[in-house]
């Protein structure tokens, strides 16, 4: 189980990370929607590329909603592999959260997805079309959010089984 304590521990190390990504993604909106001139943060969207600087707001709101759904669906995912830490696989609780986590994975790169295409197509001043980096990321968190549905369904599966043989017992 030494690899269950590495993904707990990963998830632990990612969802700081990300939390504090979002945190300063936040306190960085605020101070510019207040008017404060900052130097110290560098903003990876230049409000240049976009027609107007409504845009750029309403573009970093939108994913850093997208990002929150990301941290809950990590944020299931660890409870899961703290379950799965007891050996406790036939849980009705460990199989809800991984299928809940796949789902809300799905969801959050699907919708960053959209929000990515929607802001290169519309947002900004040159749109931009075709596949990226990012559209790899996206279909590889996609795959991992599939992964988890399939393997809560054949857990859930496996202990409709194994009810199923202790009644015959």
């Amino acid at each position: 189980m030494s690899s269950a304590k590495t993904l707990y521990t990963i998830l632990n190390v990612i969802i700081f990370l990300i939390l504090a990504s979002i945190g300063l993604g936040i306190f960085v909106l605020a101070m510019i929607l207040f008017g404060v001139k900052q130097d110290f943060i560098g903003i990876g969207e230049d409000v240049l590329i976009y027609k107007t600087e409504a845009m750029l707001y309403r573009y970093s709101f939108l994913k850093l909603v997208v990002y929150a759904v990301f941290v809950v669906a990590l944020w299931k995912l660890r409870k899961a592999t703290k379950l799965l830490l007891k050996n406790d696989f036939y849980n009705t609780k460990l199989i809800k959260d991984m299928f809940n986590s796949g789902k809300l994975m799905i969801l959050s790169s699907v919708a960053l997805w959209v929000i990515d295409e929607m802001s290169n197509m519309f947002f900004k001043r040159h749109p931009l079309l075709g596949l990226s980096e990012k559209t790899l990321v996206y279909l590889l968190i996609i795959a991992m959010g599939l992964f988890l549905m399939l393997m809560s369904t054949v857990l859930k599966d496996t202990k409709v089984i194994r009810e199923e043989n202790d009644l015959t017992i």
